[in-house]
């Protein structure tokens, strides 16, 4: 026997019968809506450090950073031959190495930035990014190039002219002058001291200060506190990335020169007869070398760079100790010289490497001391999609979200409604049991 509404004193079911409010479902990412999740900032650690090899081998990067170093090095040696103010006094002479010296970190920081924009990319998943697009960038990042080392290095010559040079200049008045230096030479060295604490932070700071000028866009003071201020609380975790750092660029540099020279030192192994094309090739390749403005550049590197005076360091030298002299113009005057442009290049490449390694650990140095805000807010919205969009990708091949053209709230309504009417019944109809 059915039950009819209101007989036997029986009503139905009032939840049976009210059909379920149309609810949409949001799809949620831990207790967040979709729309609102943001994914958290990623924790780097020094171990990101070891990265850097493979970070820094972009063929791009490498041609800039060999045109920095070649311009860097052609400063240098100018100011050698031709700028050379020591017979002038010891005043004329240091002003002429703060000019130097400052002249070279803003050749550095000019190509190092522009390898910054494009490692800076690599970060975020944007492998394929093309010259034109990192000019643009790079275009707003100039004026910071230019003016942060700058600006370190006039604060560290002003702070050395005023706590340094200064008082030690008023000790000299004749009997004041030497009682007050005697008296207060306490406080003089304490001055000495933190002009050669600040010497070393600035020299520090180029480690680091072109990752911050490509990654944080805002004025070029600004990129100044920045870098005052991620030399100031970790110095000790961006010393001891610049000694790994050092390590790595070290290994590299010795791997790709040992290359070049170990090819010139197997010519002692072939039989006699074979030995004197291959010879007189490297030969020709090194008279070409010394023949260039190259050579002198290198002359220049062997007075000034640590170590540089090695044979693994200066394959160009090796060569000379078995070679005799050929009159073979073939070999002398084509391949020879073929050869030796062969390993300028390489050479360059190889160089220019090692500086993008150097880069490379300046960058990943700084996000591991600047977490918080490692990333500016357009770069940080752009790293916030790209992971939006894998999660939500990986939520459809899972079957746990709608397809990407529909809303959410949409595409859970007819669902929910087809539900509701599949659970009350008609309002003519009745139940049954």
């Amino acid at each position: 026997m059915s039950d009819v509404p209101g007989v036997n004193g029986k009503t139905p079911d009032a939840k049976a019968e009210l059909p379920k409010p149309d609810v949409a479902v949001v799809p949620t990412v831990g207790d967040k809506p979709m729309d609102e999740w943001k994914p958290e900032p990623r924790q780097w650690t020094w171990k990101d450090l070891f990265t850097a090899p493979m970070l820094a081998f972009k063929p791009k990067c490498m041609i800039i950073s060999a045109l920095t170093l070649l311009g860097i090095t052609a400063w240098m040696w100018v100011c050698d031959e031709y700028l050379n103010f020591s017979a002038s006094g010891a005043i004329a002479q240091s002003v002429m190495e703060w000019v130097q010296y400052t002249v070279a970190i803003i050749i550095f920081s000019l190509g190092a930035s522009l390898v910054a924009v494009f490692l800076k990319a690599d970060l975020l998943d944007d492998e394929f990014l093309s010259f034109s697009e990192a000019i643009t960038q790079y275009k707003t990042r100039i004026l910071p190039a230019v003016l942060v080392p700058l600006f370190l290095m006039s604060l560290m010559a002003g702070v050395y002219l005023g706590l340094v040079y200064l008082p030690v200049l008023a000790s000299s008045i004749p009997f004041i002058g030497p009682l007050f230096y005697a008296i207060l030479y306490p406080l003089i060295f304490l001055f000495s001291l933190f002009v050669v604490i600040l010497t070393i932070a600035v020299w520090l700071s180029v480690f680091v200060f072109p990752a911050i000028i490509a990654i944080r866009k805002h004025g070029w003071f600004d990129n100044v506190v920045d870098t005052i201020e991620a030399v100031g609380t970790k110095p000790h975790v961006l010393f001891g990335s610049l000694i790994l750092s050092g390590v790595m660029m070290t290994v590299c540099l010795y791997i790709g020169l040992e290359s070049i020279a170990q090819l010139k030192d197997q010519s002692r192994y072939l039989p006699t007869s074979f030995q004197e094309a291959v010879l007189t090739t490297e030969k020709g390749a090194s008279d070409f070398y010394a023949s260039t403005m190259l050579d002198k550049v290198d002359q220049h590197v062997l007075r000034h760079v640590p170590f540089a005076n090695t044979a693994s360091n200066n394959p160009h030298r090796k060569i000379n100790v078995f070679i005799g002299k050929s009159e073979n113009g073939f070999y002398n005057n084509f391949t020879g010289p073929v050869a030796g442009i062969w390993q300028i290049i390489l050479q360059a490449l190889i160089l220019g490497y090692v500086l993008n390694l150097f880069i490379s650990g300046g960058m990943l140095t700084y996000l591991v001391v600047r977490e918080d805000d490692y990333w500016d807010d357009e770069d940080l919205e752009d790293l916030d999609k790209l992971a939006k969009e894998l999660e939500e990708e990986a939520k459809r091949d899972q079957g746990l979200s709608p397809a990407p053209d529909a809303k959410p709230a949409e595409a859970a309504k007819p669902a929910e409604s087809a539900k509701a009417e599949t659970a009350a019944p008609k309002p003519d109809e009745p139940q049954r049991n």
